[in-house]
């Protein structure tokens, strides 16, 4: 695994980057509150088959906005189309967890002709009511807000105790790295407007998907824990009733973070999801 800075449209766009440059492209996003080190436990795993880039978004981690004011959601998919067009004519996959997950739905939307796949984990922005969502972000202001200027390894270790089955999951590298995004003084402005976004159902809807999920037409794995606290699990399984080629695995001992919690088989669910999708052999 590398660390790479890549330049789209002027904006300096942070990568973990594995796997033959040649090989099929396969896109993965971080959650709101964190970065590219969610993957770190599978990026040089899923590089043995596939060119995996695992991208800070833009406002995100130590991808800095071009313009002085917060990035908004729109601006974050724009500059994901931006960063796929660099990636070559060919079609790319796409994951995400959380929030990451809603954003690569929208992603697929708006170009289905780039993507051939669509892996979705934990994303209660991307599958809970318009209520359950600004709930749940009212809460996530009111935890992380007072204190990420000025965090520690150990409050960051603290907060995600909660987000994950066992605590033991959770690499160093991701609780280091963290404090240090956190203190770039357009990080915490960057935070707030997606949080505030995702909270005000008026300023949300246009990138809500619940309303959308038909229109997924492409094979999608939707990933999930079954202890995840920010998500809820029947709302993935109704969600994934609806969507045309989609199916659902969840992780027992799991909460919101699968591919961190249970690696191995994880990596090893992804690699049979793409081996069954391209031999069309999807299950729901």
């Amino acid at each position: 695994m590398l660390t790479r800075f890549i330049d789209v449209g002027g904006v300096a766009t942070r990568c973990l980057i594995a796997g033959d440059v040649q090989a099929h492209p396969l896109l993965l996003l971080h959650g709101v509150s964190l970065t590219s080190e969610i993957w770190i436990r599978n990026i040089d795993a899923l590089g043995k088959n596939f060119r995996v880039i695992a991208v800070d978004l833009l406002g995100h981690g130590f991808t800095k906005p071009k313009h002085e004011r917060p990035a908004r959601i729109e601006e974050k998919i724009e500059h994901l189309e931006a960063l796929i067009d660099t990636l070559g004519p060919e079609r790319v996959s796409i994951g995400g967890s959380s929030y990451g997950g809603l954003i690569a739905a929208n992603l697929v939307l708006r170009r289905p002709d780039r993507f051939d796949r669509l892996i979705i984990n934990g994303s209660g922005s991307a599958f809970n009511t318009e209520a359950q969502l600004s709930a749940f972000m009212d809460r996530i202001l009111a935890g992380y807000r007072p204190t990420l200027a000025e965090s520690s390894p150990y409050m960051w270790r603290e907060r995600l105790t909660g987000t994950v089955f066992d605590a033991r999951s959770i690499p160093c590298e991701l609780l280091a790295v963290l404090p240090l995004c956190y203190a770039q003084p357009w990080a915490v402005p960057c935070w707030d407007e997606t949080v505030q976004t995702m909270r005000t159902p008026e300023r949300f809807r246009p990138f809500r998907i619940l309303d959308r999920l038909e229109r997924l037409d492409v094979p999608t794995l939707v990933v999930w824990g079954h202890d995840d606290k920010c998500g809820i699990y029947e709302s993935a399984v109704a969600a994934v009733a609806r969507m045309p080629r989609a199916e659902l695995t969840a992780f027992h001992n799991c909460g919101h973070l699968p591919m961190l919690e249970h690696p191995e088989p994880y990596n090893a669910l992804l690699h049979d999801f793409f081996l069954r999708s391209s031999q069309g052999e999807l299950r729901r």
